[in-house]
Parts: structure tokens; C-alpha cells; sequence
């Protein structure tokens, strides 16, 4: 069945892609060599990528900020469907990380409770770290609704401003050279939420395709300067990936406009758009479970060129079916996200 917004499921797929991308290749840029393919590959990749937890916050930002629901409704209906996948995998990569990397039983009671508070409190695996910041932007939402209902456009506009500003003067690689203002109120990933509510109302009288022009000149101008920088230093510099940074978010905000420019509202979805899109809460959180065993497989049999790719789709595939079981489980639809 058609929707009058195709382009948020497909911007929610390319999202879900994009984050198994930059997991299936990061690993090639830990060993910096600035001659190998394998490393400038992954690069290309990132640089084109890391706008993709933004979209997944501008995404919220263009659904949720036009609602109009009572807070306690609100917290009562997103907040517990957060809380329990939260737990659930909480739990599960907590039980991987003893497994995978730890001699389980040599370690200590005082140890285990150790790496285990440690987990609850920052994430029991790194990618884990978006529910901490998403559970933070849903706290905020109904409050940020009510600001953005009774604002212009040109304000709007005016916060998004400051926002970009905040990006370097919060940044500390620049405290040497910028005045020190305090922005916060306007910093970090609320801005995303207020650029995806933004895009989703603004219309511009652009080509369809500048924005993808666009898109390509920030990740060309991304993969330039990680390349520079890392040079220099002779190591990896991953400073240009920074989720909230000018260029990631300009990369996110292209990519939102072109795929709002080019999909048609009036058409039914594919089937096997409508299945990421369906499961894509679920794939990010279960990923790195088949990635991890996927990954080194494929590199046997596997040139670099093939090996992102490959890994990306096969991961992809495994998730969808890892969680369309789990949701088949007693209380399992709860968990999966």
C-alpha cells in the first residue's frame, strides 16, 4: 500500500545500509597505510556513510515533532518501546562480550561486576551507544514540540544557524581559535531532530539533483581531508567522521532532500524495501552479531574490493531473519526493536 511518505522508509533502508557499511569496513582504517587500497577504500565508504545515524535522529525530528500528543502519552507510548529492546540487547552483548573476549572463568566476582556496571552505564557494545543518545532526544521531544510549534520558519532557520555554529565552537579541537560561547542549548544531536522536522516541511525551488550534488562534493571533501589529516599525522585521524559536524550533517541533509525529491508518493513500496524498513530498528541493534562472524569468513574467499559489500548484504540478510524469528518468540516482538 502507498504513503504519502515513501521517502522516510527509503531514507530509513539507506540508513540501516550505510551503518553496516561503515561497521564492515572500519576496521580496514585501524591499520592507516596511505598507499593501500584497503585503507582509501575504506575511506570512500565512511566518508559517505557516517551521515547515517543523523538521518535515523532527522527521521524522528520529521515524524515526531508535528505530532500533537499529551507528554505522559508520549513517553508512555515511545519510551517503554525503547526501554525494552534496551535491556534485551543490553543483556545479550553483555553475555557476547564474556564469551567472545574474556576467559570467563578465570575472571574474579569483583571483576565481573566490574566490566558489568561498566556495560549497563555506557553500553554493553559500542554501537549500542545510539540508544543512549535516542532515549535522550525522546525525553526532550515533547518539550522541543512545544518550541517548535510556536516558532517561524525564519527562526527555525535561526536555531539551525547557531546549531552549525555550535559544531565548531564545542569542538575542542578548536578552542586555540574560536571565542568560547556557551551554545549548548543549541549543540549536539537536537539539532538533528530539528533539521529532519525542517526538510520535511520546507520546500525548494532547487533541481532535483543539486542535492546529490551536493552529497557527492561534502563525502569527496571528507574523504580529502581524513586522507590529509591522517597523513600528516601518520595515523588514522577519524576527526571529518564526527556524527555532529558540519559535514556530516550537511551529507545528511542532501541525501534527506534528493531522496524527498525523487520518490514517488503515489506508488507502492517494494516488498523488499518494505521488509529493511519494517525490521530496521531490529538490524541495527542485532547486527554486529552476524557481521562479526560473517565478516572474517568472507575475507578468506574474498578480495577487499568484495569484502564491504559482501559482508554488508550477507549481514543485512541474516539480520532480517534473526530478528523476524525473535519476533516470533512469546514477548519477542517487545525486545527485537
Amino acid at each position: 500500500m502507498a504513503t504519502k511518505n515513501n521517502y522516510i522508509s527509503y531514507l530509513r533502508v539507506i540508513a540501516t545500509v550505510f551503518v553496516i557499511l561503515i561497521h564492515a569496513s572500519t576496521g580496514f582504517l585501524n591499520r592507516f597505510d596511505a598507499d593501500g587500497f584497503g585503507w582509501n577504500y575504506a575511506n570512500w565508504i565512511n566518508s559517505a556513510t557516517r551521515c547515517s545515524v543523523p538521518i535515523f535522529v532527522m527521521l524522528s525530528g520529521a515524524l515526531l515533532l508535528r505530532k500533537d500528543e499529551d507528554t505522559f502519552v508520549f513517553y508512555k507510548k515511545r519510551i517503554t518501546k525503547l526501554l525494552y529492546p534496551f535491556a534485551f540487547w543490553t543483556i545479550i552483548y553483555l553475555t557476547y562480550y564474556f564469551y567472545r573476549y574474556t576467559n570467563f572463568n578465570a575472571l574474579s566476582t569483583d571483576k565481573i561486576v566490574s566490566i558489568t556496571q561498566d556495560k549497563i552505564l555506557h553500553g554493553s557494545n559500542a554501537h549500542l551507544w545510539y540508544l543512549y543518545m535516542i532515549i535522550g532526544m525522546y525525553l526532550a521531544i515533547p518539550y522541543l514540540r512545544k518550541i517548535i510549534n510556536q516558532v517561524s520558519i525564519r527562526e527555525i532557520e535561526i536555531f539551525l544557524m547557531l546549531w552549525f555554529a555550535s559544531m565548531i565552537l564545542l569542538n575542542k579541537h578548536y578552542y586555540p581559535v574560536v571565542p568560547k560561547f556557551d551554545l549548548s542549548f543549541f549543540s549536539g544531536y537536537l539539532g538533528y531532530l530539528v533539521f529532519g522536522y525542517y526538510l520535511s516541511i520546507k520546500s525548494f525551488n532547487w533541481n532535483k539533483y543539486l542535492p546529490l550534488i551536493g552529497y557527492i562534493v561534502v563525502s569527496i571533501f571528507t574523504v580529502y581531508m581524513t586522507y590529509n589529516w591522517s597523513l600528516e599525522s601518520n595515523k588514522y585521524i577519524p576527526h571529518w567522521y564526527n556524527y555532529v559536524f558540519p559535514n556530516t550533517a550537511l551529507a545528511a541533509g542532501f541525501i534527506f532532500l534528493f531522496i524527498k525529491n525523487i520518490t514517488p508518493q503515489d506508488t507502492e513500496l517494494p516488498s523488499w524495501l518494505r521488509v529493511i524498513d519494517e525490521y530496521s530498528f531490529g538490524i541495527y541493534l542485532v547486527h554486529i552479531l552476524p557481521l562479526n562472524y560473517l565478516h572474517p569468513h568472507v575475507s578468506k574467499y574474498m578480495s577487499t574490493l568484495w569484502v564491504v559489500p559482501v559482508a554488508t548484504l550477507l549481514t543485512l540478510i541474516s539480520s532480517i531473519g534473526i530478528i523476524y524469528v525473535l519476533r516470533k518468540i512469546p514477548y519477542g516482538k517487545y525486545v527485537s526493536g
